[in-house]
């Protein structure tokens, strides 16, 4: 809470050619119990005092001679261009010309010659409250940006700390896994013809269930990966990454008897592997989720440079989605449709959320049951560009 006299302690410059002005000035607030009073008559000397006083009002004459009030604070603006420390302006003009050329220069009030000590102290009073009012909110805004910068940076490393365990947990998980698969199938060749269908229908089910595990350790590593020891962004083509991804995809295009319609794409800043990843998982997508008896078709649309991104759309005709689980299909291991029906992980979109993000993009969707998918990608053309 503020102290109603804390204003008392305020540091406060005179600037006046005239001593008699001066003196009555710093009469006047030594008895009302202002306790850091600095002036000068020489308005030449105002800014060095300014620099050494650091005051929190300056009380400024305007008509003086070889320097008059609107040239000093001209110079005040140098030391204090975001015009911190409030001016009172002491003035004997009346003229509205004079008074909005001060407040163009820098005055926070007017206080007229001669002036009535009751109305200057009033004056002085406020603007001094004024000055620690916003003292008091800088300090809050300060110590918040400090606190933000802070957490930032611990969650920041949280992250961090959390996508290596994840990449250690899961490498080291693989080999056990690999020897669980291994010796299942040594257990399903050697032995298999002397176990009956219940024995069988175990291994079977341990092995689909090593090989499902498998593939969710597999996609925690990639999760993992986007971030850890990715290399430098570098300016790249999207045209050539799709037409790369495409070709990867040629068998599964092939099978699913699909067609991928492609605009002419713009080139962006980032990192070329995963740029590759992201297309691949999009597209694939659309291929994996297309109707029953439904050749899926895939459109990527180039929607052209809006508020700072680049923004490309991958429609698709598949079984689409309820919209009311947007939230969930970005998340690792989420999945809309059951194990037996499609295959895969549930990490496919997290990857790509997990890219995008690391691009400084946005990623989302617009979907209807049996009414398709629309994935919308938003990445900035430049990583400097915010």
């Amino acid at each position: 809470m503020l102290d109603p006299k804390a204003y008392l302690k305020s540091k406060i410059l005179i600037v006046d050619d005239e001593p008699g002005n001066v003196l009555l000035l710093e009469q006047m607030m030594i008895q009302e119990g202002y306790d850091s009073l600095h002036s000068t008559s020489d308005p030449t000397q105002s800014l060095e005092l300014f620099n050494e006083v650091q005051p929190d009002l300056v009380l400024l004459d305007l008509n003086m001679p070889r320097m008059d009030g609107f040239e000093v604070m001209e110079q005040l603006k140098i030391v204090d261009p975001e015009s911190l420390v409030p001016v009172l302006v002491l003035t004997a003009l009346k003229d509205e010309e004079s008074k909005l050329r001060a407040l163009r220069s820098g005055a926070k009030d007017f206080l007229g010659k001669p002036f009535d000590l009751t109305e200057a102290n009033l004056r002085i009073k406020n603007l001094l409250e004024m000055r620690l009012l916003h003292q008091r909110v800088r300090m809050h805004n300060q110590l918040l940006e400090d606190q933000v910068q802070l957490r930032t940076a611990e969650l920041e490393r949280s992250t961090e700390e959390l996508t290596d365990f994840a990449y250690i947990a899961s490498h080291d998980l693989q080999e056990p896994l690999r020897k669980i698969i291994a010796f299942g199938d040594r257990l399903a060749g050697k032995f298999g013809s002397v176990l009956n269908d219940t024995g069988k229908d175990y291994i079977d089910r341990m092995q689909k269930s090593a090989i499902r595990m498998k593939g969710l350790i597999d996609g925690l590593l990639h999760f993992s990966r986007v971030t850890m020891h990715s290399a430098p962004f570098q300016e790249i083509d999207l045209n050539e990454v799709v037409s790369e991804v495409l070709a990867d995809l040629e068998v599964q295009i092939e099978r699913t008897k699909g067609r991928v319609e492609v605009d002419t794409l713009p080139r962006v800043e980032g990192g070329i592997f995963q740029m590759r990843q992201l297309f691949q998982n999009l597209i694939s997508n659309g291929l994996k989720y297309h109707k029953d008896g439904v050749a899926p078709v895939i459109k990527i649309r180039y929607a052209g440079f809006n508020e700072k991104f680049e923004e490309i759309y991958i429609e698709d005709n598949g079984k689409g989605f309820d919209e009311k689980h947007l939230d969930r299909i970005f998340r690792p291991f989420e999945r809309l449709h059951g194990h037996s029906e499609y295959g895969g992980t549930g990490m496919g979109l997290a990857i790509c959320h997990k890219i995008v993000t690391h691009h400084k993009g946005q990623i989302t969707a617009r979907s209807q049951p049996s009414q398709g998918a629309t994935f919308i990608v938003k990445l900035p053309s430049r990583q400097g560009v915010q």
